[in-house]
C-alpha cells in the first residue's frame, strides 16, 4: 500500500544576495564584508521586527537589529559550498546538490567553440576589439564574461530590447549554453541603450574577466528582463521533483521559477518583491500539502547597484509581508528563510560576495534553538525533504529532529 505524504506545506524563502559575514575561503575579497551589517550600519532607521523576532540579530553583531533573547523559531547560518557566490549554483545546492559538473572557465577559453556555434546558427560574430574575448553578435548583442560574480562562473548575453526581442536574445543564449560548461548563461536585456552604450560599459574586473557593468549601463529598470540558463543537474535528486513525485504541489516564485528545474511545478517569474510575497501567501491559501520556493531578487539588485538604502527598503517590505505569511502557516507547516550568497553594497564593487547565509526557521511547532553553522545550504533542502516525507536528496543532512516536535 502506497504511503501518503504528510499534509504539510513547506516554504523556502530565498533573500537573494543576503549574506551575514565573509566565509573563511573568500580569497581576494575584503575579509570583513557582511551584507547584513553594512545595511544595518548605513541604511538609516532599519526596522525589521519580524525577522528580528525570528533571530536575525543573533547571527552577527548589529547596531539596529537586536538579538532575540528567545527567538520565535530556530536560527543559525549555512556555509555555501558551491564555487564563488552564485545564484544559480546557490539554488542547486539549496535544492539538494549536484555541483560536480561545473567548470570554471572564462570566455577567452571558450571563444572558439562559442563563435563556431553562433556562426553555424547563422549569426554574424565579431570580436569586440582586437584581442578582446568579448563577442559582438549581429552588431548589437554582446557575449562576454559575467563580472558580477567570481571569475569563470557565468557568461552574459547582453542586448537591448530596442534591437532584438527577448526571445531572439534567449535563442543566442541557448546556443552559448549548449557549448559551454560554466554554471550559468545569463541573458540580460532592457531598453534605452544600444551597442555603443554597451561597449562603453565593458570592463575587466580581474585578469581576463571582461564583461558589461550592468548596473552602470542601467539595465535594472522597469524594462529589465533576464533569463538564467543553468547547466543541467539530475533534478530527480533535488527537492522540488522529489516532492512533486511524492504527490505534493510545487510552486516556484520569483527568480526561483527561472533557476530551479521541476517539470510540473507552478511557476511565476515575477521580480517585484510585494508580488513575490503575495504569491507565496496565495499559494499557501490554496495548497493542501506541498512546497513553495520563492526568491526575492530585488535585494540582489540593490546590492549590485551598491544602494544600501534601497536594500533596506526591500528588506522592510519583506518583513511587513512576513506577518501575513506567518499567520497563514498551519500547525504542521514550516517556513525557512535563507539566501544564496552575499552582495555587500558597501565593498565598492557590484560583484557578489562570498558569505555565510542566514538560516531562520519558523512554524508553530518549531523550537527556539541555535542551529549554529551548517556545513552546506543543502541541509535546508534535506530538512524540507524529511518534513515532506520524501526520499533523501543528493546531498545535505536533515536537522528536522533539532527543530521540531511533531
Amino acid at each position: 500500500m502506497m504511503r501518503l505524504p504528510p499534509q504539510r506545506r513547506v516554504v523556502i524563502l530565498v533573500l537573494d544576495g543576503f549574506g551575514v559575514g565573509a566565509l573563511p575561503d573568500s580569497e581576494g575579497q575584503q575579509p570583513n564584508f557582511n551584507t547584513l551589517r553594512s545595511i544595518d550600519e548605513t541604511a538609516g532607521d532599519l526596522q525589521l521586527p519580524i525577522l528580528e523576532s525570528l533571530g536575525l540579530g543573533n547571527l552577527t553583531p548589529l547596531s539596529k537589529i537586536a538579538p532575540a533573547p528567545v527567538a520565535k523559531g530556530a536560527y543559525g547560518r549555512c556555509s555555501p559550498i558551491h564555487p564563488g557566490a552564485d545564484t544559480y549554483l546557490g539554488h542547486q545546492e539549496l535544492m539538494g546538490g549536484g555541483l560536480d559538473r561545473i567548470e570554471s572557465r572564462l570566455l577567452s577559453e571558450l571563444k572558439v567553440p562559442v563563435t563556431e556555434a553562433l556562426v553555424n546558427a547563422g549569426y554574424e560574430v565579431d570580436a569586440l576589439e582586437r584581442d578582446s574575448p568579448a563577442l559582438v553578435v549581429d552588431g548589437c548583442v554582446l557575449v562576454a564574461d559575467n563580472i558580477e560574480a567570481a571569475s569563470g562562473l557565468n557568461i552574459n548575453v547582453t542586448g537591448s530590447l530596442d534591437d532584438k526581442s527577448f526571445d531572439e536574445l534567449t535563442s543566442i543564449g541557448q546556443i552559448v549554453r549548449a557549448v559551454t560548461p560554466v554554471g550559468r548563461i545569463i541573458v540580460v536585456a532592457s531598453r534605452g541603450f544600444g551597442i555603443d552604450e554597451i561597449r562603453a560599459h565593458v570592463k575587466e574586473k580581474s585578469p581576463g574577466q571582461v564583461g558589461v557593468d550592468s548596473p552602470e549601463l542601467g539595465v535594472y529598470n522597469e524594462h529589465y528582463q533576464v533569463r538564467h540558463l543553468g547547466i543541467e543537474f539530475d533534478v530527480n535528486e533535488q527537492l522540488p521533483t522529489r516532492a512533486l513525485n511524492a504527490g505534493h504541489e510545487v510552486v516556484l516564485l520569483g527568480k526561483a521559477a527561472d533557476v530551479v528545474r521541476c517539470d510540473g511545478a507552478v511557476r511565476d517569474n515575477v521580480v517585484d518583491t510585494s508580488a513575490v510575497m503575495a504569491g507565496v501567501c496565495s499559494a499557501l491559501a490554496s495548497m493542501k500539502s506541498g512546497l513553495v520556493v520563492a526568491n526575492i531578487q530585488e535585494t540582489d539588485l540593490a546590492g549590485h547597484e551598491q544602494d544600501a538604502q534601497r536594500y533596506a527598503e526591500v528588506l522592510e517590505r519583506v518583513d511587513r509581508h512576513l506577518a501575513l505569511l506567518l499567520d497563514l502557516l498551519g500547525d504542521e507547516d514550516v517556513l525557512f528563510i535563507t539566501a544564496d550568497h552575499g552582495n555587500d553594497p558597501s565593498v565598492g564593487s557590484s560583484r557578489h560576495t562570498r558569505e555565510f547565509v542566514p538560516l531562520l526557521v519558523a512554524g508553530s511547532r518549531v523550537q527556539s534553538v541555535d542551529l549554529g553553522t551548517r556545513r552546506t545550504s543543502a541541509d535546508i533542502g534535506a530538512t524540507a525533504a524529511t518534513l515532506l516525507g520524501v526520499a533523501p536528496l543528493g546531498s545535505g543532512t536533515s536537522f528536522e529532529e533539532e527543530i521540531v516536535c511533531f
